[in-house]
């Protein structure tokens, strides 16, 4: 079985799985209110929603809409709607769905990065203990903040380098910026200090503006490089 087995099956699920609850709906629809019917079709789409990505939230979303528009309005069996209260309640019905979408992304896009950011803390105390090289410690900033590339330099950082003095303050050709404001310079590398040098991170193929979380784990990140 491939990897993409499980992502087949619930975006397979993201469509039947309306179908089948508006279907199931219709044959009591003289008993339900045309509201109360899409609340059901709703709870699908947070089902769908908190197990799957965007796509199959999308899919379950118009799967929902037009489930309901073809079961569950009059005409039945037809994707036309004559009562405008029904039109009302299918736009609330897209419409709620997909925020539902969106806020459901947005919560697991936030754990994703934070379970990152504690996988790359726990791996500080390996760093000072000598447990990873200073060239994967580099990577690891610069993935951490989703940067071109990272590599450990001796010595201090030159002239031009935008030096991180804290996770919200970087030093710029003698001004202040902050990261989490106004994004990481494109035009400049960014300095870590790390012992007797520095992690240099390059993020000049686009713009780039971490949480402070981010800044923070890659400061610590790269503080506990020594030597």
């Amino acid at each position: 079985m491939s990897d993409r087995s499980p992502s087949v099956v619930l975006l397979s699920m993201a469509v039947a799985g309306p179908i089948a609850a508006a279907a199931a709906l219709g044959m009591v629809v003289h008993l339900l209110d045309p509201a109360a019917a899409a609340l059901v079709l709703v709870l699908v789409i947070v089902v769908v929603s908190l197990r799957g990505d965007w796509v199959a939230n999308l899919l379950a979303v118009v799967a929902s809409a037009v489930s309901f528009d073809y079961f569950l309005t009059a005409p039945r069996r037809s994707l036309k709607i004559h009562d405008s209260g029904d039109i009302q309640v299918t736009v609330a019905l897209v419409l709620v769905g997909a925020a539902i979408g969106a806020v459901s992304w947005w919560a697991r896009s936030r754990d994703a990065a934070a379970q990152v950011r504690g996988e790359y803390l726990a791996e500080a105390a390996r760093v000072g203990q000598g447990g990873l090289s200073r060239a994967r410690v580099a990577g690891q900033v610069a993935d951490l903040l989703g940067a071109d590339a990272g590599v450990w330099v001796e010595g201090e950082p030159r002239s031009g380098d935008a030096v991180v003095a804290a996770p919200d303050r970087l030093v710029l050709a003698g001004s202040t910026i902050n990261p989490v404001r106004v994004g990481l310079p494109t035009d400049a590398f960014i300095c870590f200090p790390a012992g007797q040098g520095y992690v240099r991170v390059s993020a000049a193929s686009r713009s780039i503006r971490p949480a402070l979380d981010q800044m923070r784990a890659a400061t610590v990140l790269a503080a506990q490089l020594r030597g």
